[in-house]
């Protein structure tokens, strides 16, 4: 479960706004099924801060939003901020694309989403299905398919797009990285 939190920063505050996203990631962190943060920061003259935090659940999520720990972190970036927070929930597949879209930014070119997914799709069926081959011999064709895209779609969802999501965001979103 993905969710995404954007904050305009004041200007000048830039270093306190950097100080407290240490402090809330840190704690997020120490949360029950934390999986990971990334932070998507303004362009040059900007000063909108975007930051993705994924759990493993929609509960651990929930955990983590409803916790006094957040709600106190979040008082101390109020200082810094102007206007509202806005929040965001992404669940599979929606999420393996729009992790470096800022708001006015439209997501990469179908073209390297199509890519970027066969490229990571591809090796990952391969293993699955070589792994899983012995395993499932004799079964027939159709609960076969089922069970490795049961393996396969959560892996992609979870695992391996949101790392190769930010390990390629400089080609997916060249004018927005950072």
């Amino acid at each position: 479960m993905t969710t995404t939190v954007t904050r305009r920063v004041r200007p000048g505050h830039e270093t306190a706004y950097e100080e407290f996203l240490e402090g809330i990631i840190a704690a997020a962190s120490r949360f029950r099924g934390y999986l990971g943060v990334e932070v998507f920061r303004p362009a040059a003259g900007g000063d909108e801060y975007r930051t993705v935090y994924r759990f493993d659940s929609s509960e651990n999520l929930r955990r983590w939003l409803d916790s006094d720990e957040r709600a106190s972190w979040l008082e101390h970036a109020e200082p810094h901020a102007v206007g509202p927070m806005r929040t965001q929930f992404l669940t599979g597949l929606e999420s393996w694309f729009t992790l470096g879209a800022q708001p006015a930014t439209p997501p990469p070119p179908p073209r390297k989403m199509a890519l970027l997914t066969w490229i990571t799709i591809f090796p990952l069926l391969t293993v699955i299905v070589t792994v899983l081959g012995p395993l499932l011999d004799g079964v027939a064709l159709v609960p076969r398919l089922a069970i490795t895209t049961a393996v396969m779609v959560p892996l992609m969802t979870w695992v391996v797009m949101p790392r190769v999501t930010r390990l390629l965001r400089g080609w997916l979103y060249p004018s927005t990285s950072a």
